[in-house]
């Protein structure tokens, strides 16, 4: 694979959206910068309400009613999406540029359409491919994501299919125009520890195939499987960056050591990771 002209598959910058409240717009999200490079997996870690699902529908140029752009810049592939130089965002991005993965899949899937169809619907309108061609990239896709015997699979409806089933079925069709952009709206809340492990090394084999990924979401155990760096945000600003291991060993904010030490499998690391340290000092005495 040949180095792409731009470095960053994703970059936003002081990006700043507002929100209707009370009849009045607020601040909701404040100068966000985040970038990430191909093949990358970024986390953005925060509570409900703190800005990243708006952060996300903004680079998808999705905007929720009573939710308003205000400044900054969102670029796909080094071309700006939302900007002062891209007043309208360019649908025909959604897919082979940038592509999401949901939370639920009943937000993605057409209850009442087969789930190979909607497959080959997404490939057939971005790919221009036949419609047998499609069907067989769309076969290729479920097996790739898990789902067995796919050949049958591919004429059920979403009800028909678990819930774990319907999440891998979602993500094949997120990812079937090959996006550069993979956004990830906490996809693995739902399900529980085993499949949430299995939908992981999905997305995990998905940055190591290139593909820039964005990966929202509340659970810092969750990160600390998939990204290699993350950002926190608090109020809809970013209080703090880096690699997993800077934030994760040596947090800045007070908001992020909250974050870690309420969770059960970091904090345990944490103390481990203290206890070296202290370890290694006395060694060095």
């Amino acid at each position: 694979m040949s180095d792409p002209e731009y470095e960053y598959a994703l970059e936003i910058v002081d990006l700043c959206i507002d929100v209707d409240k009370h009849g009045e717009r607020v601040p909701a999200v404040k100068n966000l910068t985040i970038r990430v490079r191909p093949g990358e997996s970024h986390g953005l870690v925060g509570e409900s309400g703190s800005g990243k699902s708006l952060t996300l529908r903004a680079v998808m140029g999705l905007f929720s009613k009573g939710a308003y752009y205000r400044s900054g810049y969102i670029k796909v592939c080094g071309t700006e999406v939302l900007g002062p130089n891209a007043p309208q965002y360019d649908p025909s991005m959604r897919g082979k540029g940038v592509a999401m993965a949901f939370q639920e899949p009943a937000v993605a899937l057409n209850p009442i359409m087969k789930v190979g169809w909607q497959i080959v619907d997404a490939l057939r309108e971005q790919e221009h491919l036949s419609r047998a061609e499609a069907r067989e990239r769309a076969i290729e896709l479920m097996d790739g994501v898990g789902i067995t015997n796919p050949e049958d699979r591919f004429d059920a409806y979403p009800f028909e299919l678990s819930g774990g089933m319907r999440q891998r079925v979602m993500i094949a069709a997120s990812i079937a125009c090959r996006p550069k952009v993979l956004l990830c709206d906490e996809p693995t809340t739902a399900l529980d520890v085993t499949i949430q492990e299995q939908i992981l090394k999905i997305f995990r084999s998905i940055a190591d195939s290139g593909t820039a990924l964005l990966y929202v979401t509340h659970d810092l155990a969750v990160v600390s499987q998939l990204c290699e760096t993350l950002s926190v945000i608090y109020h809809g600003e970013i209080v703090e960056e880096g690699t997993l291991r800077k934030v994760f060993d040596t947090p800045e904010d007070d908001y992020t050591r909250q974050l870690l030490s309420s969770t059960p499998y970091l904090k345990g690391r944490m103390k481990a990771a203290a206890s070296d340290a202290a370890g290694a000092a006395r060694k060095g005495e």
